[in-house]
C-alpha cells in the first residue's frame, strides 16, 4: 500500500529537498573480453549498495535455482569477473562470467550448500577489492499472512490527511523488476499511485523510493518481518543526495514493537497483529550520526493486512492516522 511512503516521507520533506536522476544499466554476459572487470559493490558515495535475497533457507534443506543473491555493481571497465561470498553455515554464492558494459549491474550470484544450523547467516560478498555484509535470517515455519497479496483484494481507510477515505486494491498483474529480479504484486489507490509488495518466507518486502527524487533511485526493502523476537530492529538500504552541494544519507530503521496483540479501529476489533515502528533518519553534514527525523507506527493483522497507521505530531506537522474501515482479502 502506498501509505507506506507516501505518508511517512510527507513529514521528511520540510527537511530536505532532494535532487537527482538514475541512469539504469543492463547487465549483459558474453565472450570476447579477456580482461578482468574492474568495478566495486559501492556506490560513489562509498555505501555498500543493496544485496537482494531470494528463497527460503531451512536446516538441511539443499540450496535450489530459487536460493540466490542479486548484488549490484559499478562497473569501471569490461571483462571476466568473478563475485563471491564465504560460506557461513554451510552455504555460500557466487557467479563468474564476463561484463560487457561499463555503468551500474546488477548481477545474480547462485546459492550452493545448506544450512546447517537454525540460525541468521551473515555474508561478506567479494568483488575484487570491494567487500560488503549482508545477513539471510533463518526462516522458520512460514506463519500466517500479515500483508495479503491477492488479486481483487481490497482495504479502505479513513485518512486524517485527506479528511476522507481511500482503498487500495490489487491489481490482475505483476511486476519484474530488473534489478531485482524479483516480481511484484502490483497495489493502486483512486489517486492513482502504484506500490509493489512480495513476500519471502514471513518477510515482506517492497519496492520503491526511501525519499522523493532521491539519487539512489528506487530500492527493495522489508518493510514487515513476522514471526521474529520484540526488540528486532533492521535498516532499509541507505539513499544518496546532494543538497546544497553536500550528500545527504537516509534511510528507514524499522523495530518490531510486538507480536499477538489486539487492536480496534472503526468499530472492528482485531487479534494477532503486528506493530511496527518506523523512524525516518538522516545524517546531515557536519554530523556523522543519523538523527530520527520522524516516527511513525503500523499495526498488520493476521490474514487482513496493514489496519492502521499513526505518526504522532510535533512542532513542525500535525498528527496523522490512517485507519481501516472495511476490507475484502481473496
Amino acid at each position: 500500500m502506498k501509505a507506506l511512503l507516501k505518508y511517512s516521507m510527507a513529514f521528511i520533506s520540510i527537511l530536505f529537498i532532494f535532487m537527482a536522476c538514475t541512469k539504469e544499466y543492463s547487465f549483459e554476459t558474453g565472450k570476447g573480453y579477456s580482461g578482468t572487470a574492474i568495478g566495486s559493490l559501492q556506490d560513489t558515495a562509498g555505501n555498500c549498495q543493496n544485496v537482494y535475497v531470494n528463497g527460503t533457507y531451512m536446516v538441511d534443506s539443499v540450496l535450489t535455482d530459487s536460493n540466490y543473491i542479486v548484488v549490484t555493481a559499478n562497473i569501471i571497465s569490461p571483462g571476466k569477473y568473478y563475485i563471491f561470498t564465504d560460506t557461513v553455515n554451510g552455504f555460500w554464492f557466487y557467479d563468474s562470467s564476463i561484463i560487457l558494459s561499463t555503468g551500474t549491474q546488477t548481477i545474480k550470484l547462485k546459492g550452493y550448500g545448506k544450512p546447517i544450523l537454525p540460525v541468521d547467516a551473515n555474508f561478506t560478498v567479494t568483488f575484487g577489492s570491494s567487500v560488503c555484509q549482508f545477513t539471510i535470517p533463518y526462516n522458520t515455519s512460514v506463519i500466517g499472512n500479515y500483508f495479503p497479496t491477492t488479486v481483487g483484494s481490497y482495504w479502505t481507510y479513513s485518512d486524517s490527511q485527506l479528511n476522507d477515505t481511500i482503498t487500495t486494491r490489487v491489481l490482475p498483474i505483476v511486476a519484474t523488476v530488473t534489478n531485482t529480479g524479483q516480481s511484484y504484486a502490483v497495489f493502486t489507490d483512486r489517486l492513482g499511485d502504484t506500490s509493489l509488495y512480495r513476500r519471502s518466507g514471513n518477510t515482506y518486502y517492497t519496492y520503491g523510493l526511501i525519499y522523493p527524487d532521491s539519487s539512489s533511485g528506487p530500492v527493495e526493502y522489508a518493510f514487515l518481518k513476522a514471526g521474529v523476537a520484540a526488540g528486532t530492529s533492521w535498516d532499509s538500504p541507505i539513499v544518496t543526495a546532494i543538497v546544497a552541494n553536500q550528500p545527504i544519507k537516509v534511510k528507514y530503521h524499522f523495530t518490531l514493537l510486538g507480536s499477538g496483540l489486539t487492536a480496534n479501529y472503526n468499530g472492528n476489533s482485531f487479534t494477532n497483529v503486528i506493530k511496527v515502528q518506523l523512524d525516518i533518519q538522516a545524517m546531515v553534514p557536519p554530523t556523522i550520526s543519523y538523527a530520527t527525523a520522524q516516527t511513525s507506527y503500523f499495526y498488520y493483522a493476521e490474514g487482513i493486512g496493514l489496519i492502521a497507521i499513526e505518526v504522532p505530531g510535533s512542532t513542525t506537522v500535525l498528527p496523522y492516522n490512517s485507519t481501516i474501515t472495511k476490507w475484502q482479502v481473496n
